[in-house]
């Protein structure tokens, strides 16, 4: 009664669907059945609070999770590749200690398969996967959430925004500044040029003036004229 790989896509489908509506029903029989004929005896399972092994195991969980919870959860979607099966579902939570609380928590189930045997063709599941989303168990707590939405989100939607703000106009003050310093840079190697332009003009091309500018035309120390002293002075 497992899974066949030479199925139809239609028959696989509809056998996904059947397994999947099972595991996930309160009936204990239907469940029952689909731990038995469907479930390797050392598959896993895993979720954000917990993790066990063996089928057995596996069952007592879903065992107390029903006895704790008393709304079957509500299958929105169901898609199956060939090995994978991806379940997305709202937990319709309804303690039954305390029956008046009511939250809806969106979920997803993966359920992993693999073939019995080497080319059997025939599919057990070997690992189960639970998971929910935080955003998903705020929005089920109605203080929580109109805390979470119109508090939270709004804050750092304006710290976000304003660190943005801030990060822009450093970005565009430090562009402004850079290009300041190559006009000025610009200016300065203009202005040098125009007065060695000058100075070639008034002294000729080939002077020493004019090629090495106005400032190393000057008389160094060694080259001053020195002025003897007269005999017997020291």
């Amino acid at each position: 009664m497992s899974q066949s790989l030479g199925e139809s896509s239609d028959d696989s489908n509809n056998l996904i669907k059947d397994i999947v509506q099972d595991l996930l029903s309160y009936d204990s029989v239907r469940q029952k059945r689909v731990f038995e004929y469907y479930f390797f005896r050392d598959a896993s399972l895993s979720s954000p609070l917990m993790s066990t092994e063996g089928v057995a195991n596996i069952q007592n969980v879903y065992t107390v999770w029903k006895s704790l919870n008393r709304d079957e959860p509500t299958i929105t979607n169901i898609v199956f590749d060939g090995k994978t099966a991806v379940v997305h579902l709202t937990q319709n939570l309804c303690p039954s200690v305390f029956p008046f609380v009511r939250m809806k928590v969106p979920a997803m189930v993966t359920l992993h398969f693999k073939e019995t045997e080497a080319d059997s063709g025939l599919l057990k599941i070997y690992k189960e996967e639970d998971s929910w989303t935080l955003e998903g168990l705020i929005s089920s707590v109605p203080l929580i959430s109109y805390w979470y939405d119109n508090v939270v989100r709004v804050v750092m939607g304006k710290l976000f925004i304003t660190a943005g703000d801030v990060i822009h106009s450093a970005v565009i003050q430090a562009q402004k500044m850079s290009l300041h310093g190559k006009e000025i840079q610009r200016l300065g190697q203009q202005l040098a040029q125009e007065k060695l332009d000058e100075y070639r003009a008034a002294f000729g091309p080939g002077s020493r003036l004019a090629i090495e500018g106005p400032n190393s035309h000057t008389t160094s120390h060694n080259d001053m004229p020195t002025i003897s002293k007269p005999p017997g002075t020291n």
